[in-house]
This record gives structure tokens, C-alpha cells and sequence, in this order.
């Protein structure tokens, strides 16, 4: 007997070379502070303020059109930024991630919007935790591929979750075999956006856009976000000003 999908594979073979690239320093302190610093500091540094950002818009946005657009947005980027950390540099073909449990046939349990919104908020935080132990080690040279890897897979977890939440609004008009297999069709669909969104915006979306309101990703966000969405980002940057 088949059971529910319970995993996911992150595939080696992801994104082309349109990356997202940290805009150039514009003040003589920050300059100074960059060339001190051992390369890839400041995309970790980005990459931890917009876990925090992410994490913020998702708990303060209200609206159905404002939690969909706001999480399938940090969904593909947060795919984008697992591919980088846990997937490009592995030695086999696949990376192991899990889907979120949206129904237990053995309980009858099933997962709401709710609760899956609320747990990969958390997620979110404790990942924007592990980043800012990853950027401080990355500083001080001792950053390790387990380090990175800790905090791709983490973030992939989370990221699928993300892409479900809408998905867990009907969890409980399927059985627990069919919404696993929902889950799984609608995380590949996600995964695919996450590759192909730079045809729409120039740059591969990443997490470490969102905390540069003139990367490709934050000025799509600005442009078509509904308000609700739009308001939490604004906000939300304001609490995590950059340094240029």
C-alpha cells in the first residue's frame, strides 16, 4: 500500500546565473567596513535581515490576497536561497526536504492556515537566527558548508510549508493520502515559479533581496503587491534599515 509523500526533493540542477547581487556601498564608512570584511559577509548580513523582514510580513498581514501574495513570494525565495546553501555544491543529484503534514489518516488530524502560518513564522525567526550565526562566522572566517547546509534545509522545510498555506484552508475535504499528494503537486509548481520568476523580474528571487528595497525582487513586491502586502513590507523595512 502507498503512503502519503512525505518528502521532497531539491534537485542539484536549479537556477541559471541570474543571482541577485548586494548593490555597491555608497558611504566612505560602509566602503570601509566591506573591504574589512571576508567576502560573502555582506550577502549572509542580507540574507539574515531579510529572514527577519519575511518573518514579519507574514505575521502582520491580515487579508487572504495579502497572505497568499506575501507567502508564495518568500515561498520561491526562500527555495531560491535552500537551492544556494544546501543543493548547488552537493555531491549527489537530489537534496532531501520534507512537506509540511497537512492531514493524518492513523488521527484524523488535519493542519489549518493557522497553524501552519503560525508555525513557519517561528520557522522563520529561528532561521533568521541561524543566519545571524552563519553572517557572524562568516565574518570572522569560521563559517563551515555544515553551517550553510543547517540553514538551507531548514529554510527549504519552511519554504514548502509557505507554498501550502493556502492548500491547508481544504486539508480536511481530502484524505490524508490525497492532501500529501496536493501538497507535493503544489510544491513542485512553486519550485518551477522559483526558477523561472527572474524572466519576470532580472534576478533570481532570494531572501536577501528583501532587505534591499532596490533589488529586483523588493521592486516587484512595491509595484504589485496588494496594499495589505505592500504596507507590511514598508514597515517592515523601516525596522531593518540598511547601512550604505
Amino acid at each position: 500500500m502507498n503512503k502519503p509523500y512525505r518528502n521532497f526533493d531539491l534537485p542539484k540542477q536549479h537556477l541559471d546565473e541570474r543571482h541577485y547581487v548586494p548593490e555597491r556601498a555608497r558611504s566612505r564608512a560602509e566602503i570601509d567596513r566591506r573591504r574589512s570584511m571576508p567576502s560573502g559577509t555582506i550577502l549572509a548580513e542580507h540574507q539574515r535581515d531579510g529572514l527577519l523582514i519575511a518573518s514579519q510580513m507574514l505575521q502582520s498581514v491580515e487579508e487572504p490576497e495579502d497572505l497568499a501574495f506575501i507567502a508564495d513570494l518568500i515561498a520561491m525565495s526562500g527555495l531560491n536561497t535552500s537551492w544556494y546553501s544546501y543543493a548547488v555544491h552537493s555531491p549527489v543529484m537530489r537534496r532531501r526536504l520534507n512537506l509540511p503534514t497537512l492531514g493524518d489518516e492513523e488521527t484524523d488530524w488535519y493542519e489549518t492556515s493557522i497553524g501552519l502560518r503560525a508555525k513557519t513564522q517561528q520557522g522563520l525567526v529561528g532561521a533568521a537566527k541561524l543566519a545571524d550565526s552563519l553572517a557572524i562566522s562568516t565574518y570572522e572566517r569560521g563559517a563551515t558548508a555544515r553551517h550553510k547546509q543547517q540553514l538551507g534545509r531548514q529554510l527549504g522545510n519552511i519554504s514548502l510549508g509557505l507554498a501550502c498555506i493556502e492548500l491547508s484552508n481544504s486539508a480536511d475535504a481530502y484524505s490524508a493520502f490525497d492532501i500529501q499528494h496536493f501538497a507535493r503537486e503544489q510544491s513542485l509548481r512553486t519550485l518551477e515559479r522559483a526558477r523561472t520568476f527572474s524572466d519576470r523580474i532580472g534576478s533570481h528571487p532570494s531572501i536577501a533581496q528583501f532587505a534591499d528595497p532596490n533589488s529586483d525582487l523588493a521592486i516587484h513586491l512595491r509595484r504589485t503587491a496588494p496594499n495589505g502586502a505592500f504596507e507590511a513590507y514598508e514597515e517592515a523595512i523601516e525596522d531593518y534599515p540598511r547601512v550604505v
